[in-house]
């Protein structure tokens, strides 16, 4: 696996063992550590890891050099506006008015977005 896709999985999981991710994944302990050992391992298997830890999927598609971030912005962008409602879109307006660099995180593995009400 590529350094930073294993820097990526160990700072996602808190350096959980393959063992403990492969519990929480749900994917079999000795598919998981076959996966883990590829320069790129399966989009699928990035994907389980990145939803068991509450991370972005697309994300780990960008850091194991699947899709490119400019990919990623260009499909996120459109969707994820139609979705904002309109305080979320005045909120990050606000946001960067002020000049803010950091979106507001609600925790670790929160990607920084919101549900619509």
């Amino acid at each position: 696996m590529r350094e930073q896709l294993k820097q990526w999985v160990d700072d996602l999981t808190g350096g959980d063992s393959t063992r403990a991710i492969a519990v929480v994944t749900g994917i079999p302990q000795a598919t998981l550590a076959r996966h883990l050992t590829m320069d790129t391992p399966p989009v699928e298997t990035l994907i389980e890891i990145a939803r068991a830890y509450n991370a972005n999927p697309v994300e780990a598609q960008v850091v194991a050099g699947i899709i490119t971030e400019a990919e990623a912005h260009r499909a996120g962008s459109g969707s994820a506006i139609r979705l904002a409602s309109t305080r979320q879109l005045l909120t990050e307006l606000i946001r960067r008015d002020r000049g803010d660099e950091e979106p507001t995180r609600r925790g670790p593995g929160h990607n920084g977005t919101r549900v619509p009400r």
